[in-house]
């Protein structure tokens, strides 16, 4: 009890100097393989994301040493300089977008590129205006009218005297003319419709209140490059709002002329992000520049064509110094059966890397999900599972640790992490930042493997510190079982001992191994002196 006491109060001392000092500012920031060398010495950087500076003090409190990205007006700042410095205030480092302010400021840890730059979405050819006084919506944008799915829409607000334009990259022949309404409580329908064929209208049409195709057949076939449509007369409702589910025209064959499908793109795509870092490190070299992806490198999620996918993230990754990525299996999905994806996709990210670019990853914190249902569905992020998803991480070549602590539900917060969670993320940080050291050390000469008789996913990461050989270990299998595990050591005497660290117990090795028991997605530390 006295040793255990002794632990605690040298950690609470650590912890206070940690957390309470100001940082060193930053003179030289350099990666040495996947190492942060932070003036001259390894560093661990562990992270929040886009942040209020109210929050910055929550976010030291759990053990994070820096933060990243600035959204415009954070706190009340006029500014990004002004955002960093009130990081430094907080005592934190900062990743931030690139502003030539930043050059040179004492808590720039590095850059970092647009969020999520491959995030996929729909983008059509089809050239659709809207008419005066029409208002937008983002979500449904007027492109879906030409999209070919009749159970999408587009939304025309106000739908009284509603007008859009459609515009062709060549002349097109029509004979018939089609538009699909939505019909749902509370919406203004259309009930007259007009289309003008390159400005000459073509077709007067009464509409039903009714779902699915109405087709009308014009008096003579019309040729046009232009075609509008004008709402004539409505039937109002509650919301002044309405929508259209698709507007098709069909020449004498029959074929919707107007039909423009869309295609998946990325929010940048390779060529424009590794532009961008171009000019980034023209202007300043000094610092590292940061990127998040999404988990769609995975092939799990299958966002793109295998012949697209590997070929475009290596173009990401070399637009970076270092590279992370956010995969959320119960914030996100409320799936805790994903879990292992945090192990294959740090795996598979590191890959991708290579020897000489740094890999982080982003840890969910908390449940309270856009995504994911009601709130009372959604199943909860435990300290266990922010431990695992940490170490797996780590274990997988992760040499930076971010945090995602953003809620919607039950209201929205940037640091929604619930107290439980938060001492957890303190006791996990305070881990890390001790045994960075060894963590960041080179790989042990000596062989070394994990493994259990019922096939548990376990996982192994051996580091040559100077104080001894450290054997980090994780359980991070999904289906959270707990099984007896054989370390195997290379060289490893009979009768000798093994610390536990930070659990206060040896234990005896056979020659060449020893066993330790996991408890589902359980971390143990080794010390092998």
């Amino acid at each position: 009890m006295l040793k255990r006491a002794l632990v605690l109060l040298v950690s609470c001392v650590f912890s206070a100097q940690c957390f309470c000092d100001p940082p060193a500012p930053v003179r030289s920031v350099e990666l040495r393989g996947r190492v942060f060398v932070l003036n001259g010495k390894p560093f661990f950087p562990l992270f929040s994301w886009l942040q209020d500076p109210r929050n910055f003090a929550s976010a030291r409190e759990c053990g994070m040493n820096a933060t990243a990205g600035y959204h415009r007006g954070a706190g009340g700042t006029k500014n990004i300089r002004e955002y960093a410095d009130q990081i430094a205030q907080a005592g934190l480092y900062g990743v931030l977008q690139y502003d030539a302010s930043l050059k040179g400021h004492p808590i720039l840890l590095g850059y970092i590129h647009d969020d999520e730059p491959d995030l996929d979405h729909k983008e059509s050819d089809a050239k659709v205006e809207p008419g005066p006084g029409l208002r937008l919506n983002r979500s449904t944008p007027l492109w879906k009218v030409l999209d070919g799915v009749t159970h999408s829409w587009s939304v025309l607000d106000p739908m009284a005297d509603a007008s859009l334009i459609v515009r062709l990259n060549k002349p097109v022949t029509a004979t018939h003319l089609a538009i699909h309404l939505t019909v749902s409580p509370g919406l203004t329908l259309p009930t007259q419709v007009a289309f003008e064929a390159d400005g000459k209208e073509v077709l007067k049409a009464t509409l039903e209140a009714r779902k699915g195709q109405q087709k009308f057949a014009l008096a003579k076939p019309a040729t046009f490059q232009t075609l509008t449509l004008k709402v004539l007369a409505v039937k109002a409702d509650k919301n002044e709002w309405g929508s259209i589910g698709e507007i098709e025209a069909f020449d004498p064959a029959g074929k919707n002329v107007l039909l423009s499908p869309p295609r998946t793109v990325p929010r940048a795509t390779p060529e424009q992000t590794m532009e961008h870092y171009r000019l980034v490190k023209q202007a300043d070299p000094s610092r590292p520049l940061f990127m998040t992806l999404t988990a769609n490198f995975h092939p799990h999620f299958k966002k793109w064509p295998e012949d697209r996918r590997l070929p475009m993230y290596k173009g990401y990754v070399a637009a970076c110094d270092v590279v992370g990525y956010d995969v959320y299996p119960i914030y996100g999905w409320n799936k805790p059966e994903w879990l292992y994806l945090g192990h294959d996709c740090t795996e598979l990210l590191s890959d991708l890397a290579g020897p000489d670019r740094a890999v982080y990853a982003w840890i969910e914190t908390s449940k309270g999900g856009q995504w994911t249902g009601d709130l009372a569905r959604q199943k909860d992020v435990t300290p266990e599972h922010i431990r695992c998803e940490v170490w797996m991480s780590i274990c997988r070549g992760a040499t930076a640790i971010g945090y995602f602590t953003h809620i919607w539900k039950p209201s929205y917060s940037q640091f929604g992490v619930p107290a439980e969670n938060r001492k957890a993320l303190r006791e996990i940080n305070d881990q890390i930042t001790r045994l960075a050291p060894a963590i960041l050390a080179a790989p042990a000469t000596r062989k070394a493997s994990i493994e259990s008789a019922d096939k548990v996913k376990l996982d192994i990461l051996a580091r040559q510190a100077a104080d001894g050989l450290y054997l980090f270990c994780v359980n991070y299998d999904e289906r959270a079982k707990a099984t007896k595990a054989t370390i195997r050591v290379e060289g490893l005497p009979a009768g000798a001992k093994v610390e536990v660290v930070d659990e206060e117990r040896t234990i005896p090795a056979s020659a060449g191994a020893f066993s330790d028991d996991f408890a589902p997605l359980a971390v143990h530390v080794y010390r092998i002196r």
